[in-house]
């Protein structure tokens, strides 16, 4: 073609403008390299045809490029040269820069040249006597992996195989890259003195060869075809190889590689004549072997080529053995025709080049060896790292099995006996095999045995593996057998995960098309079962079968691990002991090819010998040496496991064999030892062995040995033992039981008569151990049943009483009783000492604001759904119905076309809707992990956790000191709070305070007067000295005696100004315990009064920890120093109480409880111990508060004033509240005081029962009853104050069962509602219909449902309400009845008729709650509050967002999203597990006021925890104010694994029940802080630890943590919790 008629894109000798652009994208900055390069991407798919231009001009720069990218681009990850990876993928491109532009070949010598000089050259700048360039750098270069990878490309195209097999100019090319790292980075043994100084430069060598060998196998791929014509193409390269190989194996190359391992001329010598070799006549064979000494000369690893010789002869294993053979051996003349460079090849024998091939894979075997034996232990610990690479998983197929194979081949090609002699040789054992077991030099007696061991290890090794040796024309397929091989000895010890499973895989097989179907077949998935388990593969039993444990990568332990469940398997298959059972070698039959006839080798005399001698030697080194017998032990079994394999590998018969025939049966029964007279032959030792009771582990396998040589030659059996008999050399016992017929038998493969009858035989002996074994159970119960009789005549009664007890359950039992419940008690975690009331303890709690309250927003339909769906017994299992209500409803019917064309309609699972974070209500909550401490030695563990923050100031500490936050010594929750525990028990009784004295209606009518009179008499006044009596009642009854006795210290006469005065300057210095004394003659005694001064000091830090973490309203402006001791915020312990309360039932929402039983049976222990705990704290606080100063504080008003607003808000419209003039209180009332609708009525009764209650001796079941109403009430009201809501515009009622009990039920909530519409209701209020009627009346229960439970828990943890077992004859009733009539209330019909009674005082309460809610409305100051107040409880069960099924949904849902501050695609898109929002999570883009979008998002949804899920990373992001720790995402693969990061590339799914235990669960009962306070203080790393922070926030934040300590006095005396 002429010049001319060449389109200038295609002639790569003329550039054009895109040539220039690839050439100037290193001097290009970071943004403009990466949209060239995306545009050139887009390019490429817009227009096919420019894939194929810019391929083409690539290829003619790609030498330029390479340049640039390996030595001069300071920023690689934006090279250009990544896309040569989307050319060279595309065949058609591989193919024409091949062909036109020789890119092969430039590839090859770009690889070459730089390796070498550290430049990239052009073909004909290569120089055939370069090396490696170790010192220039380029061999630690990680760059040069890329352009490896790039060769690897062009070599898997189908056109380049056609041309490697064809073309003869490509293999010497290969050639030459894959000898330049052959033999490099020797090692020499150190002796007597330590390696000083190890070496790196393996590391990079191990670099290069794993790319070169990988090279190898990839060379090899495309000779697998087996037709004549690539049989002749593959019999050239081999050859080519060959050549190679041998030229660098006898040292003629040693000239060019000074760094590689060869340093002189191969040798030679000749050994001395083994004795089984002597012929009759005398004639005696000399083995001539390499000289080479492998604990003194320099030896390596690497070998790449002889590798690719290997994967050659991988590929031609179907040839004959001489066909091969004539490939391998070369005359000294064929070696030296046209070198490239000068060689000094030394004239030798065709035979001795072959065996100096061969000798390389020997010579690292037995380093191997050596070094497990601990013989190159001084050269330091790298070298054991290289050998683990050389072993290991991603190595082995590429290296240590590619030596393996070598030496099978040696096998069949050369001499089976000279090969022997050689092994022998270069393990040194030539004394060993004859008869000289001395030590050698150099070597310990361990070590020895070692080496022996490891030597017959490699002969079984070479006989046994042969998954890679069958042929490829046969019908099973290797790949398929070597995947099954290692499939089944990776799993045949436990089961594991995928991702562990793959990472004991080699690549090749992991990459295989089959691997996932030959896994299916031989494994059984068992799904993830735990919360952090992963899905793991189990072997099928019948594959244990084909366990070989003496395969060549398993260790000592894994070989013994291997053959013990194998005997455990077929013990329990069989019925027989697991000693008895051996494993016997399964060897696949090899019917052609080159391995045909690889056993051979176990038929000469040398193996004889070396059996003969390895099984003496365990008989002599019992009396000469010591070593242990369960050592010799071990080396015998691996002995007999060698000898068993060569018998069954004999197939010579009695009729086909004369004694000079080579068969390793009849040497082993004749063939006699020259010097072994009294145990001349192989069977004599055997027999010897079976008297040696030291060695009982090997009887069973000697059995089997006997058995299979009597099977093959039964009279040359005979006559050996008739021999023995005639020597004496055995005990008569063991020639009659041990050699006769009634050994162990195991039939032969092909005997199936013989298979028969013994599966029969082992079918009755498993018989017979049954009835055995049931025989003795039956005797032994029988016998235990007896003894239990004469031991306890008495005891065994049949009378009636068990069915008076089931009866009485049946029924209810309700009858009344008493019993102590005690407060915890357990040791200190500090002083280890047992607390008690001596010395003040208590336990560790967390106070905190919770935005878990939901409520219904009722103009929205899903929410009004979703309590409408809720189940009528919160009490029961939800399983069914979960995930419930919108987290559930994100799964919709769509259509697909299935793969026939057929329409089907399947599920999709999407988005779900999360909740609105403007419909919840925040509230203060406690939670505690419940272990104990003494006061003394919390205050030692707080200085403790300041110092440590002083020390390590750089680190992400778990706690806030500045919010009294610490974490528990031993399960490392967090806390803020320490509870003393002063009480004592605490009566639980049942009914209790359901049991009233007077009766509700009676009391309301008359009960209250008492209460109002109180009230007007101390309506006016702060003083609260009219509270000391309360105090004093409470104290004494329930404080522990030591404390009960101060408490009149609290009550002495007011001090004076000027005493008052003197004593607040040192007010603050006395809050220190024992560090200055008291000069106030008022004070006591230091040592009475210390009990005293710890709790004040306690309930104080309480105090602040409520201030520091803004859990109370209240605003006190700044009073004396004295005024600041007092025990102010006295409502918020008891909002604290409400809410918790609140809490703790949301999260048992949906959770089953036993039949008879209420929610309190499935709440943990813990949790109400917390509260009941909690619940005294708050009245202790508020007393010991109260009676300070008798009185003259700030706490007694505060409880007062509480008394008065409760008062207030619960009797509004009472009667005789009006009649004592409401006018005088109105004002207040109407203006300042907050309608009690606006509120949570069940956090108003908690707090009703720590201030009201006592303070007015009120029975708390009537303020239940008056709660419960109220609620009621609230219920009715919101939902008339929204007459918008879909509720109005639904078109049927609910689905429920028209009872008689249920029409009067709503027939009596009419006429309570038309009632409270009469009297009030908005003015655009719709027609009242039945079905308004039945849908407002479901909702109202729906509402009363969780207050009554939560009632249950307030009456069990602070009044002692124990509820027995109620029967399970309203078992089916639903939960709201139950709970009515186990806590003694009206039931709804008679409350709302009771309400709607006309002039009733219950109903005008009703009219004077609402006509405050309206007032309050009306005021400018509280209007919103009473607005927001008006919202209901969400009733429902509490759910996360519910998320898709498939992780592609939730990545293809943020595709759709945008960054809400750019517009642009999201950089980092995070979801937020509480609201559903998606917005950037760790982007700058996102980033305000040094807070990242996750903490600013968390600020207006969760407020002061926060759960997302970082969308790229696949992860869980657990977040509490500033800290937060990172979880993996509940989304498992089809193996049951997580995907952290999405690493492995695999498809995810959802697992609900993780996302419900580790997700849902955390955040319903508050463990997000404590949580993350665990994963903080496990990570000891002092670095800094962030989420969003940077650089400027980081040195900030450093220098705050120094001005902060700097601005400490010393920590001994300073109070630990306020340092920050």
């Amino acid at each position: 073609m002429s010049r001319e008629a060449v389109p200038v894109h295609e002639d790569l000798r003329q550039r054009i403008r895109l040539d220039w652009l690839i050439l100037f994208d290193l001097r290009l900055w970071k943004k403009a390299r990466t949209d060239l390069r995306d545009l050139y991407i887009k390019s490429v798919i817009t227009v096919p045809s420019f894939k194929r231009i810019l391929g083409f001009r690539f290829a003619g720069l790609y030498t330029v490029l390479s340049q640039l990218y390996l030595i001069a681009d300071r920023e690689p990850d934006h090279s250009i040269i990544q896309l040569s990876t989307q050319m060279l993928t595309t065949p058609s491109i591989t193919e024409e820069i091949v062909q036109r532009g020789n890119f092969l070949t430039v590839l090859i010598a770009i690889l070459y040249t730089f390796l070498t000089r550290r430049q990239v050259g052009h073909p004909w700048e290569v120089s055939a006597s370069d090396t490696l360039a170790f010192d220039a750098g380029s061999v630690t270069n990680r760059r040069v992996q890329y352009l490896f990878g790039h060769l690897k490309h062009v070599l898997d195209c189908d056109h380049v195989h056609r041309k490697l097999r064809t073309e003869e100019r490509y293999a010497p090319q290969i050639i030459d890259l894959i000898r330049l790292p052959q033999g490099i980075c020797p090692n020499v043994r150190a002796v007597g003195e330590h390696v000083e100084y190890e070496t790196d430069a393996w590391i990079g060598a191990s670099l290069v060869t794993r790319d070169v060998n990988k090279l190898c196998r990839v060379f090899a791929e495309p000779f697998s075809d087996q037709t004549p014509e690539e049989l002749a193409n593959l019999s050239r390269v081999i050859r080519a190889v060959a050549k190679a190989t041998v030229i660098n194996a006898t040292g003629a190359e040693r000239g060019r590689f000074v760094q590689a391992e060869i340093k002189e001329e191969i040798r030679f010598k000749t050994l001395q004549p083994f004795d089984f070799e002597k012929a009759p006549n005398n004639w005696q064979p000399q083995h001539s072997v390499v000289d080479f000494v492998v604990e003194k000369e320099p030896i390596s690893f690497h070998h790449p080529l002889h590798y690719a010789l290997s994967w050659l002869i991988g590929q031609g294993k179907s040839m004959s053995s001489t066909a091969l053979g004539s490939l391998l051996r070369f005359t000294s003349d064929e070696l030296r025709e046209s070198p490239a460079y000068r060689i000094i090849v030394p004239d030798l024998e065709s035979e001795r080049y072959l065996l100096a091939l061969f000798d390389y894979p020997l010579r690292v075997c037995t380093w191997l060896a050596q070094m497990k034996a601990g013989m190159w232990v001084r050269n330091g610990l790298s070298l054991r790292h290289q050998m683990s690479t050389y072993r290991g998983v991603v190595y082995r197929d590429v290296a240590h099995n590619r030596d393996i194979l070598l030496l099978q081949t040696s096998m069949v090609v050369c001499d089976p006996s000279v090969i022997l002699a050689s092994m022998v040789d270069r393990f040194g054992m030539d004394d060993w095999m004859r008869g000289d077991y001395t030590i050698r030099p150099g070597f310990e007696t361990n070590q020895q045995l070692d080496v022996a061991e490891d030597f017959i290890h490699l002969l079984i090794i070479i006989l046994s593996d042969r998954t890679l040796l069958q042929p490829l024309s046969d019908q099973t397929k290797p790949h398929v057998l070597a995947i099954r091989r290692d499939l089944t000895h990776i799993l045949c010890f436990k089961p594991l995960p995928f991702s562990e499973l793959c990472n004991r895989l080699s690549e090749k097989v992991t990459d295989a098309a089959g691997f996932q179907k030959i896994l299916e077949s031989m494994t059984n998935f068992r799904a993830p079962e735990g919360l952090s388990d992963s899905g793991t593969f189990e072997l099928k039993a019948e594959y244990l079968a084909d366990v070989d444990p003496y395969i060549a990568h398993f260790s000592k332990n894994q070989r013994d691990e291997a053959e013990n469940a194998y005997r455990t398997w077929m013990a329990k298959a069989t019925g027989r002991a697991a000693s008895e059972i051996v494993l016997e070698p399964k060897l696949q039959p090899i019917q052609s090819g080159l391995f045909k006839d690889l056993a051979a080798f176990t038929r000469t005399m040398l193996f004889a010998q070396i059996i003969y001698q390895s099984l003496s030697f365990p008989l002599v080194a019992q009396h000469t040496l010591q070593i242990p017998d369960t050592r010799l032990e071990a080396f015998l079994q691996v002995v007999l496991h060698l000898m068993l394999a060569a018998v069954l590998e004999d197939e010579c018969n009695e009729e086909e064999t004369d004694h000079s025939s080579d068969s390793f049966v009849l040497h082993a029964l004749t063939k006699k030892a020259h010097g072994g007279m009294y145990l001349p032959t192989i069977f004599s030792l055997l027999v010897k062995m079976l008297e040696n009771e030291k060695i009982k582990g090997c009887h069973a396998k000697i059995h089997l040995i006997m058995h299979r040589l009597q099977q093959r030659q039964p009279q040359l059996y005979a006559l050996a033992v008739v021999q023995i008999q005639s020597s004496g050399n055995a005990s008569q016992r063991t020639l009659l039981d041990r050699l006769g017929a009634e050994s162990p038998l195991t039939p032969l493969s092909d005997d199936s008569e013989a298979k028969r009858q013994q599966a029969q035989e082992l079918r009755e002996a498993k018989k017979r151990q049954a009835l055995d074994r049931q025989a003795k159970i039956m005797a032994n119960f029988q016998q235990q049943q007896q003894n239990f009789e004469k031991a306890n005549p008495d005891s065994v009664d049949w009378g009636d009483d068990d069915m008076d007890d089931v009866e009485s359950t049946a029924t209810g039992a309700t009858e009344e009783y008493k019993k102590m419940w005690k407060y915890p008690a357990d040791n200190c975690l500090v002083c280890q000492e047992e607390v008690n009331d001596s010395r003040l303890y208590g336990t560790f709690a967390l106070l905190m604001n919770s935005n878990i309250f939901r409520q219904t927003n009722l103009l929205d339909n899903d929410l009004v759904s979703e309590v409408l769906s809720t189940p009528d017994s919160l009490d029961r299992s939800a399983e069914r119905v979960r995930p419930f209500g919108l987290a559930g409803s994100n799964r919709e019917q769509v259509r697909k076309l299935a793969s026939d064309g057929a329409e089907i309609i399947a599920e999709h699972q999407g988005l779900g809707k999360g909740f609105p974070a403007c419909q919840t209500m925040r509230g203060p909550v406690s939670t505690g992990c419940g272990h104990v401490m003494h006061y003394k030695c919390f205050e030692t563990f707080s200085a403790t956790t300041v110092r440590r923050q002083q020390h390590q100031i750089a680190r992400n500490h778990p706690e806030r000191l500045a919010r009294k936050e610490f974490v528990c010594p031993l399960c490392k929750a967090l806390g803020n709070t320490f509870m003393p525990i002063v009480w004592k028990g605490k009566e639980e009784a049942y009914p209790g305070v359901l049991q009233v004295d007077v009766p509700f209606d009676e009391w309301l009518r008359s009960g209250i007067d008492l209460a109002v009179t109180r009230f007007q008499k101390h309506a006016v006044g702060e003083d609260g000295s009219r509270f000391k009596e309360l105090f004093m009642n409470y104290t004494s009854k329930t404080f522990i005696s030591p404390l009960a006795t101060k408490l009149m210290l609290f009550h002495k006469a007011r001090p004076s100004t000027s005493q008052h005065a003197n004593r607040s300057s040192v007010s603050g210095l006395q809050s220190l315990p024992g560090k200055y004394p008291s000069d106030d003659p008022l004070s006591p005694p230091p040592t009475e009064s210390v009990l005293m001064q710890e709790l004040t000091t306690v309930y104080q830090r309480l105090r602040d920890t409520v201030k520091e973490n803004k859990l109370s309203d209240r605003d006190y402006p700044a009073k004396p120093a004295a005024a600041q001791e007092d025990l102010v915020y006295t409502d918020t312990l008891a909002q604290t109480l409400g809410h918790s309360i609140t809490a703790t039932e949301i999260a048992q929402r949906g959770i089953q409880t036993d039949p008879g039983m209420t929610l309190l049976d499935k709440i943990p222990p813990l949790v109400l111990t917390h509260l009941r705990i909690l619940s005294e704290t708050a009245s202790s606080y508020i007393a010991v508060g109260g009676m300070r100063n008798s009185g003259l504080n700030r706490s007694a008003p505060e409880f007062s004033q509480t008394n008065i607003n409760q008062l207030l808000q619960l009797f509004a419209g009472h009667p005789h509240i009006v009649s004592i003039g409401l006018d005088a209180w109105g004002s207040h009332t109407k203006t300042m005081l907050r309608p009690v609708l606006s509120r949570d009525p069940f956090v108003f009764l908690a707090e009703c029962s720590v201030c009201l209650v006592p303070a007015f001796s009120l029975e708390i079941h009537h303020i239940v009853r008056l709660c419960f109403l109220m609620e009621l009430v609230k219920a009715i009201v919101c939902i008339m104050s929204n007459p918008y809501s879909p509720l109005y515009s639904r078109q049927r009622a609910t689905d429920e069962q028209a009872t008689e009990s249920s029409l009067h039920e709503l027939r009596a909530f009419v006429d309570f509602t038309l009632y409270v519409r009469a009297k009030w209701a908005p003015a655009d209020q719709p027609v009242y219909t039945e079905v308004l009627a039945r849908s407002w009346h479901t909702m109202i229960r729906k509402y009363a449902l969780p207050f009554l439970r939560k009632v249950a828990i307030l009456l069990h943890v602070r009044y002692g309400l124990d509820i027995p077992h109620t029967g399970f004859a309203d078992v089916d009733s639903p939960e709201l009845e139950r709970l009515i009539k186990t806590l003694r209330l009206p039931s709804l019909a008679e409350l709302f008729a009771a309400a709607s009674e006309q002039g009733s005082i219950l109903s005008n309460m009703v009219l004077g709650w609402i006509n405050h809610w309206r007032w309050g409305q009306m005021q400018p100051n509280m209007s919103l509050a009473v607005r927001d107040g008006l919202r209901m409880n969400h009733p429902v069960i509490l759910e996360l967002i519910g998320l898709p099924k498939a992780y592609d949904t939730l990545t293809a849902e943020t595709m759709k999203r945008r960054c809400p501050t750019t517009g642009k695609e999201l950089s980092d898109p995070v979801l937020c597990l509480f609201c559903g929002a998606i917005f950037c999570g760790q982007a700058h883009c996102c980033r305000k006021n040094d807070r990242g979008g996750c903490n600013q998002h968390q600020q207006i949804c969760g407020r002061n925890v926060g759960l997302f899920i970082n969308i790229r990373k696949c992860n869980v992001l657990f977040l509490h104010d500033r800290n937060g720790s990172w979880h993996n995402a509940p989304y498992l693969d089809q193996y049951g694994e997580a995907d952290p990061s999405l690493k492995h590339s695999r498809q995810l799914f959802l697992n609900q029940r993780r996302y419900d235990a580790l997700l849902r669960d955390v955040w319903l009962r508050h463990g997000i802080p404590s949580m993350i306070s665990r994963k903080l203080e496990a990570d000891i790393n002092n670095a800094w630890v962030d989420w969003e922070e940077d650089e400027d926030e980081r040195i900030r934040w450093v220098l705050e943590q120094f001005q902060m300590i700097g601005d400490q006095p010393d920590a001994e005396v300073v109070e630990q919790n306020e340092v920050v």
